[in-house]
């Protein structure tokens, strides 16, 4: 399902970059990600494709570093992932800064495996689910790099408000 995903995010944006109306505008980038679910910190890798002066898709995969737990020297292992497709609608584009709303499909996966010291408690255990999210977004243009916060809330998968910021360098035009 992971990889079905993975290959629609790719193709949306092949197609877009194909495009002969859009402006040839792609920024990639990464950055943090706070979930109130996961109650930890995400890196994020992702990039945007501008389609029109108010209107831009774009794609993130975000991996939370859940890492372990250890009880009574037994180890659990936590695994959270979202890959996102995001559209970005710009409402205030001046003097270096834009204003966007953000709507989101994504799939957000998570796998737990479980180690005791009694081979009959060990295994894991894993989950996916479609994601739909919507939120805000904030960029300000230093010149070579852009600087991004964005506030999202998911209706499902994680259910979780997250906060990213980081980076954006745009290397088309």
């Amino acid at each position: 399902m992971l990889k079905k995903l993975s290959m629609l995010v790719f193709a949306l944006l092949f197609t877009a970059t194909l495009s002969t109306t859009a402006i040839a505008q792609i920024s990639v980038g990464g950055g943090l990600a706070y979930g109130t679910d996961v109650e930890d910190i995400g890196i994020q890798v992702g990039g945007t494709y501008v389609l029109n002066e108010n209107m831009r898709l774009g794609a993130d995969i975000i991996y939370w570093l859940i890492g372990s737990d250890t009880f009574f020297g037994d180890t659990i292992s936590y695994t959270f992932l979202e890959i996102n497709a995001n559209f970005n609608y710009i409402f205030y584009d001046e003097n270096d800064l834009i204003l966007y709303g953000i709507g989101t499909l994504g799939i957000h996966y998570a796998k737990v495996s479980f180690d005791f010291d009694d081979a009959l408690f060990s295994g894991s255990g894993s989950d996916t689910e479609l994601g739909l999210g919507v939120g805000a977004g904030l960029e300000y243009n230093l010149g070579g790099v852009k600087l991004y916060v964005e506030p999202r809330f998911f209706l499902s998968g994680f259910d979780q408000l997250q906060l990213a910021a980081g980076v954006r360098v745009p290397i088309g035009n």
